[in-house]
């Protein structure tokens, strides 16, 4: 038994014996833990160099507030992606559409970004979408999602990676497929292709970001429009909505300096589609903004649209809030037998719409307004949960 008992602790001995790849890990786990040690000492500056060519990383981390209690939580799972790596899921709606399902899809982007900017502990996981949950998703609502995961990836200072690709739905893998996500993000880990259009009768703009607004810009969103639509018999439609949607962006909603936006000041994010089966051609512009009614009692239509506002209102009955704002901006600019120039933004897209069939749609802060060119009403909606900034859509149909 002696013997047997020995012969066990120098096996024990041997197994316990340090090899070179053993002293080399705890070697770089020391240097490690002493590195994030000085991040976190008072006063310490932030490194030189990010982990990605072309990113940044932020001077300082936002402090987003927490989402109010009656904002629907989405579900959050902990789960495993690549190398075994464990993450927090943040699940989506399966229908992640802003039309059918507003108030999930902008919860969802609440809780996001409250889990992403917010000061965090060194122990948490790190955060990741389940792609995965989504079964139906509007390019509209894609193109916000877009915006927030490049958002993501500037405050990160590296590319995001794709997990668990293998759970996805085919359809909504070949819908940002056609949108250009994984371009637009510079995806390092590339999905190879597995499934065919979901939509074949649907062709994309893919995702475009910038923060110029200059004519040669334009003629190039106009010339991939044409590509994906064929010749289009609006052209100055097309042309002066672009002008004047990214021009918001650029002028207005920016324009708060103490509120944290993660990308530089006029960035806009867009992207269009036409669908083959109805002739309709449709854009969207996105920024991440403060919103058309914070910005517009600074506008120089102001005095204009108050005038509207105090009668729009009085006939709703109650105080005046997002949704009217806008109505009273689309409003003010159907009213105006002249407009001079540019940069009244809404006025021009309204009387430019008059004259098409088609529709305009604003949602911006906590509100949303519609404009249907064919019945000449504008509908709105007044939603307890904000987007997040200024989306508008603009449709017209050949």
């Amino acid at each position: 038994m002696s013997a047997l008992a020995s012969l066990q602790g120098e096996a024990a001995v041997q197994m316990k014996k340090p090899n070179e790849s053993w002293r080399t890990w705890h070697v770089l786990r020391a240097a490690n833990e002493e590195r994030r040690r000085r991040e976190r000492l008072p006063g310490a500056q932030p490194p030189l160099e990010t982990k990605s060519a072309g990113l940044q990383a932020p001077d300082a981390k936002p402090r987003l507030p927490r989402p109010p209690a009656d904002v629907p939580t989405p579900k959050m799972e902990i789960k495993r992606g690549s190398r075994r790596k464990p993450f927090l899921y943040i699940r989506p709606p399966a229908n992640f559409s802003l039309r059918a399902n507003y108030e999930q899809v902008a919860s969802f982007f609440t809780h996001l970004r409250y889990q992403i900017y917010r000061d965090k502990i060194p122990t948490e996981l790190p955060r990741a979408v389940a792609f995965e949950a989504f079964k139906h998703a509007s390019p509209s609502a894609a193109l916000v999602l877009a915006a927030e995961l490049y958002r993501w990836q500037q405050f990160l200072g590296k590319k995001l990676r794709i997990i668990r690709h293998s759970l996805w739905d085919p359809g909504i893998d070949a819908l940002f497929r056609s949108l250009g996500l994984f371009d637009f993000l510079e995806t390092p880990d590339m999905p190879v292709v597995r499934a065919q259009p979901q939509h074949p009768q649907l062709q994309m703009l893919k995702y475009r970001t910038d923060t110029d607004v200059v004519g040669a810009k334009c003629d190039d969103l106009l010339e991939h429009l044409a590509e994906i639509s064929g010749p289009i018999h609006a052209d100055n439609f097309i042309y002066d909505g672009l002008i004047e949607a990214l021009k918001n962006s650029k002028q207005h909603a920016y324009s708060e300096p103490d509120v944290w936006f993660g990308v530089p000041a006029g960035t806009w994010f867009m992207s269009g589609s036409y669908d083959r089966s109805s002739k309709s051609l449709t854009a969207a512009v996105y920024d991440m903004g403060v919103g058309i009614p914070h910005t517009l009692p600074r506008a120089t239509i102001w005095e204009g649209v108050r005038g509207i506002l105090t009668t729009i209102t009085s006939s709703v009955g109650g105080k005046s809030d997002d949704a009217q704002m806008i109505m009273a901006a689309m409003e003010y600019g159907r009213t105006r037998t002249m407009i001079q120039g540019r940069g009244n933004g809404l006025p021009t897209m309204m009387r430019i719409l008059d004259h098409h069939r088609g529709y305009l749609r604003i949602i911006s802060g906590t509100g949303e307004a519609i404009y249907d060119s064919l019945t000449g009403r504008i509908s709105t909606t007044n939603h307890r949960v904000a987007l997040g900034g200024t989306l508008i859509e603009w449709s017209i149909t050949k």
